[in-house]
């Protein structure tokens, strides 16, 4: 059986509601590197490190659908640690023996998740009132079953819906079933033992007694899933830990062979400049080859003993720099490539013809700012207790603070900032192009009349060359930073083209690695978009990703902003989530031929922003 919802194969699933999730499992799990995903039931996945929650709370009316899901995702996340996957193994052990072991299986799941649900309500107080929501829809949903198949002939799905109805409600002696009194009397005097559950095993033992008693009554096995238990991940999870277990154990015996050998060497070293020779030239030792590649500090043990290193390419910034720890593991298996831009005379036009458009703009953005920095240079600080004494001496009378000097501000003053500016250059950026590329000069003919560095990278990912294992991202460098104040470098605005997909943590990512390094104290990055991260195996994951990226940054003392472009009106889960991501630095742009009258007042305001902190 699937454990996707068919219904909601092709859901796509609301980004917010995913980035508040994974940050709840998260706390809970300790674990900033845990994810969440949706199946048709919860439970959670130790060998994906995935907490799943359920598709079936959502499109509910009349309840909070956000509690449910965080249920969900703490029964998940805290459950885990409660469960005795060896006590798994005897349950299906056990199932042989019995005709329907169906019913033996979900009978198990569903003590053992009020066990856990218990605990955890225990360890946590502050989860009741997600779990009571959870627990009151799921006392609506069983009576509504109960009432269905009262109307069809199912008597074991009937008994279960039975006993769960009786456990959800606290509620015992109302307990009834399709069969006789005596049953429904056995029940209800072993069903109260599980208040008194400590752990997986008591669970299998109080299933066990029930079974005893249920399984001579039923005909047929169940019809339905009501629970489900993941025994294919758990089989895994397990043959996964026994491995690290073993590769662990392998390091240490390497490590302390290695320790051996040394120690024989010097030994040698010391004793005789004989056994020296022996130790490293003797018939069993192992020779240094020439093409010998020297091992790696981040070299996997278990490779090494198959002749191998790494198995990925270092990722490299524009300067070259290996940034592979920084990527983040979404984009582990990426390869950055860098393209130069080159201008032809054709776009040299083109690129005049663009900037003619926006040069009243231009104009006013670099009279401001000049103006600003004028009177920043001659305005001088008055009514000081100490400088150059002032002409006007009658304050001295006057004022009872006898402030009469004043100082002249610096006579030189440059801004100490620069500019990042990340430009999605996917496909579905295609229409805006043109107003983009404006846009794009705007920005640099301002920061370089105003002679401040900065930088121009168009980022896309090659959708058809991508595969699971190797996703090609292309970084087009349109300004160089060192170059950025150069004129003749100008023109590659015009000459940058669209790719295909667009991986924005990634991008983000690497802008930010390249800024820290710049020498600036005030440090920009702004990035123009048109929708949320796309690229392969990215789209669910690609929000969280992008929001990790800008936290970091951010984090670093880099400013990071959205301009997010339209040609059309911008709903508002794209608005909600384009928000989540970048913590509401972001602006919309509702119409591309808008975006030189918004990047003009934005940068003004970042300018003089600057100009305030010194």
């Amino acid at each position: 059986m699937s454990d996707k919802f068919i219904l909601f194969n092709d859901e796509k699933i609301d980004p917010s509601l995913l980035m508040t999730l994974t940050d709840l499992a998260e706390l809970l799990c300790e674990d900033e590197h845990v994810k969440v995903n949706f199946k048709k039931f919860s439970y959670y996945d130790p060998v994906e490190n995935i907490v799943n929650v359920s598709f079936k709370w959502k499109h509910r009316s009349n309840v909070d659908v956000k509690k449910l899901l965080k249920a969900d995702c703490i029964l998940g996340a805290l459950g885990f640690q409660y469960l005795n996957l060896s006590t798994i193994d005897e349950l299906y052990e056990s199932k042989e023996t019995y005709q329907h072991p169906k019913f033996f299986i979900q009978l198990f799941q569903l003590i053992e998740e009020f066990r856990v649900k218990n605990l955890i309500l225990k360890a946590r107080p502050i989860t009741k009132k997600f779990i009571d929501v959870r627990t009151s829809v799921k006392i609506a949903d069983n009576a509504s079953q109960i009432k269905f198949y009262l109307t069809k002939t199912v008597p074991t799905d009937l008994t279960f819906l039975y006993i769960e109805q009786a456990i959800l409600n606290d509620n015992f002696l109302s307990l009834q079933t399709p069969f006789e009194s005596h049953l429904e009397s056995l029940l209800q005097q072993h069903l109260p033992k599980i208040y008194d559950l400590t752990s997986s095993d008591d669970s299998l033992n109080l299933a066990i007694l029930l079974m005893d008693i249920i399984d001579p009554y039923l005909k047929q096995d169940m019809l339905n899933e009501y629970y489900y238990i993941p025994k294919i991940i758990y089989d895994e999870y397990k043959i996964v830990k026994k491995n690290n277990e073993t590769k662990n154990q392998l390091d240490v015996a390497v490590m302390e062979q290695s320790e051996q050998v040394k120690s024989k060497q010097s030994q040698a070293k010391t004793n005789s400049p004989y056994l020296e020779t022996e130790v490293q030239d003797g018939q069993n030792s192992n020779q240094a080859r020439e093409n010998d590649r020297q091992g790696e500090a981040s070299d996997d043990i278990t490779e090494l003993t198959l002749g191998k290193g790494k198995s990925q390419k270092n990722q490299l910034d524009a300067l070259g720099n290996d940034i592979s720890d920084y990527v983040g593991e979404e984009n582990q298996y990426t390869e950055i490539i860098w393209k130069k831009t080159n201008a032809t005379n054709d776009q040299q036009q083109a690129y005049q013809t663009l900037k003619n458009e926006v040069n009243t703009e231009i104009r006013q953005l670099i009279n401001v700012i000049n103006k600003s920095v004028e009177h920043k240079e001659n305005s001088r600080r008055n009514q000081l207790a100490k400088g150059k004494l002032s002409r006007q001496l009658v304050k001295y009378f006057t004022d009872d603070s006898k402030r009469i000097f004043y100082k002249d501000d610096q006579k030189s003053y440059q801004l100490d900032a620069t500019f990042m500016l990340l430009v999605d250059a996917s496909y579905s950026m295609e229409d805006k192009i043109e107003e983009t590329k404006k846009g794009m000069i705007l920005f640099h003919e301002t920061l370089k009349q105003l002679h401040i560095y900065h930088e121009m990278i168009a980022f896309s990912e090659d959708g058809f060359g991508a595969d699971d294992y190797h996703q090609p991202n292309i970084f087009e460098h349109i300004i160089p930073y060192e170059n950025s104040l150069n004129a003749n470098i100008s023109n590659n605005i015009a000459a940058y083209q669209n790719g295909e997909d667009n991986r924005d943590g990634l991008a983000i990512r690497v802008a930010g690695e390249m800024l820290k390094l710049r020498p600036q104290k005030q440090k920009f990055l702004i990035i123009f978009s048109d929708g949320e991260p796309s690229a392969h195996n990215y789209e669910q994951n690609g929000i969280i990703d992008t929001h990790d990226a800008v936290l970091l940054l951010r984090k670093a003392n880099i400013f990071v902003i959205n301009i997010f472009i339209s040609q059309n009106k911008i709903d508002e889960s794209t608005k909600l989530t384009i928000k989540n991501i970048y913590n509401d630095y972001c602006i919309f742009v509702e119409g591309a031929q808008l975006l030189p009258s918004i990047i003009k007042p934005l940068l003004q305001k970042l300018l003089l922003q600057t100009m305030k902190q010194y």
